[in-house]
């Protein structure tokens, strides 16, 4: 009865969802059965068996016509193939492997005669040849994933043990044949957990013990693949077996097995008081402990007698890290200024600083007098100055005139993550799994986000991260030769920036900050304003506590739905399938709606007394800036895309993959309809803005509003003049007077055809090719979705107060200043990438496969973020552009403000989001594998390559003055990972005894091994005593477009001639001259310092049942070899008048410090040391 209900339940599901989709993690089996003269035999009964899972498991399946036969869908794992005939012996094939998605072609099974009762067993080959596809890709099994020494224990380091991946070490993000690290999908167990924000990792943390496998797909995909046109990570996890296996594991790092840095060895800072060192070791720790288990769901006699049907998997881990953190020195005001006794105040010289009364200034007086005994008295302490001051710490560091106060508080990101899985074999047509994942991460970050540059760990962000995925397969044979295959998911992360937690003195309510605001009721969550103290010494800079978007949402669930159908007619498998994805992106901008008030210093100001931290207690401010409000919209998008292909076994060499995929990809959209456009059409040009002209010099400078003569401070000069003029020119709002919902056009069906083709020379050889189009989901992040549109005036705007009093603040008016925008192209072309590859496998003695290929990629219709209101080259030079005050030299000294001559007055430099960028990529790549149960496991993969395109805006063109390496091009690439089991003491031998295989034998070597190339570098360079904007002016004619480097030779090094001090040739550079248009030098000349990095790993097996149970010990080392991995050196260069480099290094006769230019300037790690523990069962 409950049979016929599941069955009929999932028909039922099926065709409910036949409009319906999501990606194939299943792969097939298939092969031919023959005669022992070669012809084929119809109608044999061939039975597949999943090894790990028993009888319970068996599919079966007859041979057609020509002899051939085809299991699929198949999960991945191990599996025997049966043959019977009458008149034959049985034959059976043991420990096929099938990877994830693959399609495995088995040589040709000749059977021999005889009877039915004898039989022929042999066993697969460990890495079989790809005989049915051009497809390039490559797998990590789970043995790889445990055993080899992962940094952290993520997964996605060992990425880039698959030939065209370039990884960055520090990010875990990959690039896949020269492609951008936002054009990759990732699945688990087939369900999309891409984070569709930035396109670029993993959504969730999982175990490394739960991962069966995993693979990555690259080039020649065939058109079952979609979504993404990068490479197609497919991560599986493991399943229950007939038996019960499983894990528990602990491992653990400190600072105290930890070498000390390369910065620390250099340059040991002591404190001139103590002794001590300023910067030991910081602390470091990270602890990872879990446990796996699966097997056999049964009650003995009622559920699942033979063990054989339903199966069971489940994993847990914790992981907690403290992360160093990075050394603050600042100056905070100390407990007699906070009182008002500035007597022993003094500058970064030493040099007693002087706290002017403001009242005392006049005409006959501009500079003020002095305060008696440098003390401001309480009487004149404004009621919301001491809260702020007293809101700071005390110092704790003295005898240093640069700084009173150091921190280095660690960060931590305790995470937490559980799946569970089932897999039912319901009979031998209807297979099902559902697996489940709760991943929980908080982030706690003392100083902040990092983008915030907050220097004091008072305002931190607390981030509780979660993430859940539910997915659930159902696959079934309704014939002999037609098979299909469902699937749903729903997958959801977020990163809810939680408000602080009552009590916090960063709520104005505890603090007694109560300072008004111009928009009080933007203040959603009751936070002090973030404050700044300009002028204050201080390494670390002056902005002491910073905004930290509370609360801050970031949401997005995803629905994806499958329904893959394969149809098996003589030669040819025939596959279609449907992939549908809704998905939601939640997320306000992050806009600093509190309020940011700077008390530093400025001699223009009224209200100064020539000291921030007495500013502060008079409330005096320089600056004021708040926005009006912080929304948050939410982004839905759909994909809908649908496909057909045919593997036609011409013959039994010659195998050709056609098909084509069509993808509706539906543009974002704001369901608050906030997202608005510049539209260059719609501005008029007898509607722009007027601005407060520049009047007077020197004391006497003031703005002036050309349309009444009133005179306003100086700092007002460029402001906006209200009531003239159309503030919101040439803007457009979304879904209106036919302006796109999404801002951009719905472009329909994108084409794309595939092709692969393999034939096999021979049984060890194969000669492979393939290719196809592929379309991009575009992330959020990259063309700032999330946020830059619904953040464009006239939904939001920055009102900006200057010399007033923080009692005023509410009942000033607020004034607006040109603003920035960001425009999207309305054309909508979908990123397409073309690939391509060609290749020959081989088979080689001992177990070895290689294969070389060469791949190639064209990418076309990229996002490209191009500079837009650009002031045009040489407009520096002209009479209109100088300011009417100065006397004239029409040399990019004496010019107006730069936003008087934009294109589009009102408005600064913006941003142009375009789709008309292209890339190229060409590559030969290289594998040499081995996997075996025993002895030595390798894996090696190359990659000589170039990926050469645009990856930034410029005035001019683009191909021209952009085009060069990209960044994330690696001219050479070797990763070599290894398993090593140490062979066990021989037997009968003189150390075959007890107490010696105690000691000598179960141990094992692991590894992962990353040689490349250096990533490319741009030099910038300014010059002494000119401020970058005039350099700008003077050489080029706007400031907007900075002049490059001219080089005189070629200033990249051989590899014997790099030193620490000068890796390049730093005499091989000259500034440009006047009339330069930005095009001096190409783009990414130079490279930056290459990796070589030994990450080690040696375990002891303890047998504490033998084939039962053992236990492992570990000692990991990273960076094993403690070589200091420089990352980049100083490419910026100061020239003097004369043209000459004036940074060198100190230690070279510069004047550029330690690190000047050339200098190798930021290092990798150093040796990290990691224990660990398991426990097999």
């Amino acid at each position: 009865m409950w049979t016929r209900v599941c069955v009929l339940a999932a028909i039922g599901l099926m065709i409910a969802c036949a409009t319906l989709s999501a990606q194939n993690i299943a792969g097939s089996i298939s092969g031919v059965v023959q005669d022992p003269q070669g012809a084929v035999i119809p109608a044999a009964k061939v039975t597949l068996t999943n090894d790990e899972q028993g009888a319970g498991s068996a599919r079966t399946v007859s041979t057609t016509s020509d002899g051939t036969f085809v299991f699929t869908p198949v999960l991945a794992g191990k599996y025997t193939v049966t043959v019977e005939v009458m008149g034959f012996k049985k034959y059976a094939q043991s420990g096929i492997t099938l990877d994830v998605g693959d399609r495995l072609g088995l040589p040709a099974i000749a059977l021999q005669v005889g009877a039915t009762g004898e039989s022929v067993t042999v066993e697969a080959a460990a890495v079989q040849l790809q005989t049915l596809s051009g497809e390039r890709a490559g797998v990590v099994t789970g043995k790889q994933a445990v055993d080899i020494a992962i940094n952290g224990r993520n997964y996605t380091s060992l990425l880039k043990t698959i030939p065209g991946i370039a990884a960055d070490s520090g990010t875990g993000d990959v690039s896949a044949n020269g492609g951008r690290t936002a054009q990759n999908n990732f699945t688990l167990d087939g369900q999309n957990v891409t984070d569709i924000g930035v396109n670029q990792q993993f959504a969730y943390r999982i175990s490394m013990d739960a991962i069966a496998e995993f693979k990555v797909s690259t080039n020649g995909q065939t058109a079952e693949y979609g979504r993404n046109d990068g490479a197609q990570v497919q991560v599986v996890t493991k399943s229950g077996t007939t038996d019960f296996h499983g894990d528990g594991y602990w491992f653990k790092r400190g600072e105290f097995m930890n070498a000390n840095t390369f910065t620390n060895n250099a340059q040991p800072v002591k404190d001139p008081v103590t002794g001590n060192l300023v910067a030991p070791f910081p602390i470091y720790r990270f602890l990872d402990a879990g446990w796996t288990l699966g097997g056999p769901i049964y009650i003995p006699g009622v559920l699942n007698k033979n063990k054989d049907k339903l199966f069971g998997f489940m994993s847990q881990e914790w992981q907690h890290n403290i992360i160093p953190g990075t050394l603050h020195q600042i100056t905070v005001p100390t407990a007699a200024e906070r009182i008002g006794d500035f007597s022993l105040t003094h500058d970064a010289t030493g040099a007693i600083q002087k706290i002017i009364d403001p009242t005392t200034r006049s005409a006959a007086n501009p500079n003020g007098t002095q305060f008696a005994g440098n003390q401001v008295p309480v009487t004149r302490f404004s009621q919301y100055g001491p809260p702020v001051l007293n809101w700071l710490p005390l110092p704790n560091v003295v005898g240093q005139p640069g700084y009173n106060y150091q921190s280095q508080i660690p960060s931590s990101q305790p995470s937490y993550d559980q799946i569970y899985r089932v897999d039912y074999n319901l009979n031998e047509k209807w297979h099902f799994f559902v697996r489940g994942l709760d991943n929980k991460q908080t982030q706690n970050v003392p100083y902040g986000r990092a983008d915030t540059g907050n220097q004091l760990g008072l305002t931190p962000f607390y981030a509780p991260t979660y993430g859940w995925s539910i997915t659930a397969n159902a696959a079934t044979i309704i014939t002999p030769t037609l098979f299909n295959e469902f699937q749903f998911g729903y997958t959801v992360n977020g990163i809810p920036g939680d408000p602080p937690p009552s009590g916090s003195p960063y709520y104005r309510s505890v603090s007694k900050i109560n300072i008004p605001l111009l928009y009080p009721d933007a203040n959603i969550s009751g936070v002090i304003p973030n404050f700044n103290f300009s002028g204050i010494p201080g390494p670390s800079g002056t902005q002491f506590t910073t905004f930290q978007g509370t609360p801050y949402a970031n949401r997005n669930p995803v629905w994806n739905y499958i329904d893959n159908i394969t149809k098996v007619k003589g030669n040819h498998t025939i596959k279609a399938g449907i992939y549908y994805e809704y998905a939601v992106k939640t997320e306000n901008a992050f806009k600093p709606y509190n309020g940011t008030i700077d008390f530093g210093r400025d001699a223009n100001n009224p209200g100064d007394t020539n000291w921030a931290f007495s500013n502060a207690l008079l409330g005096n401010y320089l600056s004021y800036t708040q926005i009006n409000k912080d929304p948050l919209p939410s982004y839905p998008y759909k994909n809908f895309e649908f496909y057909g292909q045919d593997t036609w076994k011409i013959t039994r060499k010659l195998t050709l993959n056609y098909g084509l995929r069509i993808a509706f990809i539906k543009p974002f959209h704001d369901t608050l309809g906030l997202m608005s456009n510049f539209d260059p059409s719609k501005y008029d040009p007898t509607q722009k803005v007027v601005f407060y002209q520049p009047s007077g010099t020197g004391a006497n400078r003031r703005a002036l509003n050309p349309i009444t003569g009133e005179l306003l401070p100086a700092v007002l000069i460029g402001a906006i003049v209200p009531g003239v003029g159309n503030i919101n020119n040439g803007l457009v709002q979304s879904g209106k007077n036919g302006t796109p919902e999404g801002l951009m056009e719905d472009r329909g069906a994108h084409w794309g055809p595939r092709l692969g083709i393999a034939y096999q020379i021979n049984s060890k050889t194969v000669i492979r090719a393939g290719g196809g189009v592929f379309y991009e989901r575009v992330a959020t992040f990259g063309i700032g979705i999330t946020s830059n549109y619904t953040t464009n005036p006239p939904n939001l705007r920055t009102a900006q107060l200057y010399y007033g009093n923080v009692a005023d603040i509410a009942s000033s008016p607020g004034t607006f200043f040109p603003t920035a925008f960001s425009k999207l192209s309305s054309d909508g072309h979908v990123p397409t990438v073309y690939n391509y590859n060609l290749g020959i496998q081989r088979e080689l003695p001992w177990n070895l496969f290689t294969e070389i290929s060469y791949v190639g990629t064209q990418s076309r219709h990229l996002w490209l973020a191009q500079p837009i209101n650009l002031v045009p080259l040489g407009s520096a030079w002209l009479p209109g552009t100088q300011d009417p005050t100065a006397t004239p030299k029409f040399d990019g000294t004496t010019n107006l403000p730069v936003n008087f001559y934009r294109p589009y007055a009102g408005y600064t430099n913006a941003i142009d989001y375009t789709w008309g960028t292209n890339n190229n990529y060409n590559a030969l790549q290289a594998s040499l594998n081995r996997r075996v149960g025993k002895g030595l496991q390798i894996g090696v993969s190359y990659t000589w390559s170039k990926a050469l395109g645009v990856s930034v805006g410029h005035i001019n063109d683009t191909r021209t003055a952009g085009y060069g390496p990209l960044p994330q091009d690696r001219t050479q690439s070797l990763v070599i990972n290894y398993i090593y089991s140490i062979p066990d003491v021989r037997k009968a031998s003189f150390l075959d005894n007890a107490p010696t295989r105690l000691v000598l034998n179960g141990w094992r070597l692991s590894g992962l091994t990353s040689v490349s190339s250096g990533a490319p570098v741009n030099v910038s360079y300014s010059v002494s005593g000119t401020a970058g904007t005039t350099l700008n002016r003077m050489i080029t004619g706007s400031e907007d477009v900075a002049p490059r480097v001219v080089f005189t030779c070629n200033p990249n090094k051989s590899a014997g001639d790099r030193t620490l001090d000068a890796f390049i040739n730093t005499s091989c550079f000259a500034p440009a001259q006047k009339g330069s248009v930005g095009l001096d030098s190409g783009y990414d000349r130079l490279r930056g310092p290459g990796l070589q990095n030994w990450d080690i790993s040696l375990f002891k097996n303890i047998n504490i049942k033998e084939g039962r149970a053992h236990a492992e010990l570990r000692l990991e080392a990273f960076n094993a070899f403690n070589h200091a991995e420089f990352s980049s050196f100083n490419s910026s260069i100061t020239f003097n008048a004369a043209g000459q480099v004036a940074n060198l290094p100190t230690q070279l006769g510069g004047t550029g410090g330690r690190f000047g230019f050339g200098t190798l300037n930021n290092v990798r790690p150093q040796r990290i040391l990691q224990v660990g523990a398991k426990f097999y069962f």
